[in-house]
């Protein structure tokens, strides 16, 4: 167990800069968006979580209220509702200055712990690793933070509910299992943990998840009713229906096909559309691709000798943590690569895969892992960013899109993640049976 021990000058100073660096990007990030809520800028997507809030404390109906802008589970709505005190204007900034906290406490949970899985020193647990991790990876995110704080989005949720789930789903898996419920009635993102928990063979914290999802689900009725739920309910699942299918719902939410979406299901379901074949065809591709993925990762930690997603076995030590890291980050890839519709807004969730790749980067000594896993973070930073504000001829950037770009950048930033990863563990296996030897 790593010892605990003061902070150096050095360190000390190094925390400092770290710390400056975060704060700097998420008060520069905040206080853009908040200027542009205050001049009257009408494109926040808060605007519409706000008024459905204010239209539950009425009684009124959440999703007319945001004239089918307000698209998710009647939670949010629920859980705003202290927000309508204020102004429309006063509550989007506290709900800005929420959002940063939130960020802030996941993306330093995510590097805490990978800070813990891949120390630099076997033995010794640098303390001030975590604030450097935070810190690059919250530089490398600034983008899309901004993107969030100035459309006052909720993923921050999802960054916090991932986080968490890291921290508990070993050690508190009914912790893990609540964080996925309750996080998965703002967005169905983290519902995709509940098929790796049943892999895994983590029960616990896969019934938990189901339970916490209904609990929260129904939380709402004490106030709104059986009735209004099911209606409620009815509007949003019906959301879904539109997004794969061309069906007249009350949420406006755009289909699979939206030109804005990077994921991987939306470049193949504009391809089949545009070549006159069915959407089961492009069903079908989605999952071929998505099993050549899954089968790609599996083989290459396969080839490194290191089982990934496979279910736990009992009494293993510590060099377990770093392949559920591994796996963590791999399911992440998954939720927003392959959802039917992902904007390089809900990319920012890619941060959290910034922290395992930085922190393997920092562990290993060996040139070509570095190389890899920095050529991979400048590639999908880059993709992510430079089509957006760099490339101003519209047919370039509606290709880039058209195909998934990012997307397929992201799933290059995986594989090397899961190959100098596992390389990594084997090196790590391999020093730890000779060091047993020697005794």
């Amino acid at each position: 167990m790593p010892v605990k021990k003061s902070l150096s000058a050095k360190e000390l100073s190094q925390r400092r800069i770290c710390v400056a660096l975060i704060l700097t990007v998420l008060f520069a990030c905040g206080a853009h968006a908040i200027a542009k809520f205050w001049i009257g800028d009408d494109t926040s997507d808060f605007v519409h979580f706000y008024r459905a809030a204010s239209a539950m404390s009425k009684g009124e109906d959440i999703y007319m209220a945001a004239q089918g802008h307000y698209i998710y589970p009647p939670l949010l709505a629920f859980i705003l509702q202290p927000l309508t005190i204020l102004s429309e204007r006063m509550a989007a900034t506290v709900w800005t200055a929420i959002n940063g906290l939130l960020i802030l406490v996941a993306i330093f949970i995510a590097s805490k712990e990978a800070a813990a899985r891949w120390p630099r020193i076997p033995s010794e647990l640098n303390i001030i690793l975590p604030w450097i991790i935070a810190a690059i990876a919250t530089c490398l995110a600034a983008d899309k933070i901004h993107g969030i704080f100035t459309l006052g989005q909720t993923d921050c949720l999802m960054l916090l509910g991932f986080a968490c789930v890291l921290r508990w789903m070993e050690r508190k898996p009914l912790l893990a299992g609540l964080t996925v419920g309750a996080s998965a009635n703002i967005k169905y993102l983290t519902l995709i943990c509940v098929p790796y928990f049943l892999v895994k063979r983590n029960y616990k914290a896969a019934i938990a998840a189901i339970v916490a999802f209904v609990f929260f689900l129904v939380l709402p009725v004490p106030e709104i009713g059986f009735e209004k739920l099911g209606r409620y309910l009815a509007s949003s699942v019906g959301g879904l229906g539109r997004l794969m299918f061309d069906t007249q719902q009350s949420v406006s939410i755009f289909q699979v096909t939206w030109y804005r979406s990077i994921s991987l299901t939306s470049g193949i379901y504009r391809l089949t559309r545009s070549s006159g074949l069915p959407d089961f065809a492009a069903g079908i591709l989605v999952l071929v691709l998505f099993s050549g993925v899954m089968t790609a990762i599996i083989l290459v930690g396969r080839r490194q000798g290191v089982a990934l997603f496979q279910p736990r076995r009992t009494g293993v030590g510590l060099l377990s943590d770093p392949v559920t890291h591994i796996e963590w980050a791999v399911v992440i890839f998954l939720s927003v690569a392959f959802s039917p519709q992902s904007t390089a807004r809900h990319m920012v969730l890619l941060s959290m895969i910034y922290t395992v790749a930085i922190a393997i980067f920092l562990a290993q000594y060996a040139t070509t892992p570095r190389i890899l896993l920095g050529g991979a973070l400048a590639l999908v930073v880059s993709a992510l960013s430079v089509p957006s504000w760099i490339i101003d001829i519209a047919h370039q950037k509606g290709k880039w899109r058209a195909i998934g770009g990012a997307s397929w950048c992201a799933l290059v930033l995986i594989l090397v993640v899961v190959w100098t990863g596992t390389r990594t563990i084997a090196e790590m296996n391999q020093k730890k049976g000779a060091a047993d030897l020697r005794r």
